[in-house]
C-alpha cells in the first residue's frame, strides 16, 4: 500500500505543478500582449502628434512644396489604415474620427492650386490641432477600457 500512496500522491503532485504552470504561463502571455497592445496605441498616439506638428508646419510654410503635401496625404492614410487593423481596430475608432482628421489635414491648402501660407491661429491650424487631439484623446480612454 505504501508504494500506491507514493504513486499517487507523487501523480497529483506534478498534476498540481503543471496545472500551476499552466496558468502561470496563461497569465504571462495574457499580460505580454496587454503590454504590447498598449505600445502600439502609445506609438500611434506619438504618430499622431507627429502628424500634426508636419500638417502645421506644411500650412503655416510660406510656399508649396509638392512633396510635404504628398507625403502629408500619405502619412495620414498610413494612420488610418493602422488604426483600422489588429490589434488598433479592437479600439472600435469611429471611422467618421479618421475622416475629420484626413479632412482637416488634407481637404483645404494642400494643393498648389489653392495654397496659402496659414497663420498660426488659422481655422485650418486649429482644425487641425483639434482633429489629431480629439483622436488622440479617444484612443487613450478607449485603450484604458478594452485593455484592463
Amino acid at each position: 500500500m505504501a508504494v500506491d500512496d507514493k504513486t499517487w500522491t507523487d501523480t497529483v503532485t506534478w498534476l498540481l505543478v503543471f496545472f500551476g504552470w499552466v496558468a502561470v504561463h496563461r497569465a504571462t502571455l495574457i499580460r505580454d500582449r496587454r503590454k504590447e497592445k498598449r505600445e502600439v496605441s502609445m506609438k500611434i498616439c506619438t504618430d499622431i502628434a507627429e502628424l500634426q506638428s508636419a500638417a502645421i508646419d506644411f500650412h503655416t510654410s510660406s510656399h508649396f512644396n509638392a512633396r510635404k503635401s504628398t507625403d502629408l496625404a500619405q502619412q495620414v492614410e498610413r494612420i488610418i489604415l493602422r488604426l483600422q487593423k489588429p490589434p488598433l481596430s479592437e479600439l472600435n475608432i469611429p471611422r467618421a474620427r479618421m475622416v475629420t482628421l484626413r479632412r482637416r489635414i488634407t481637404k483645404h491648402n494642400i494643393d498648389l492650386t489653392d495654397f496659402k501660407s496659414q497663420p498660426a491661429d488659422s481655422e485650418i491650424i486649429f482644425g487641425i490641432r483639434n482633429a489629431a487631439t480629439d483622436l488622440t484623446i479617444l484612443i487613450e480612454d478607449t485603450r484604458e477600457c478594452v485593455w484592463k
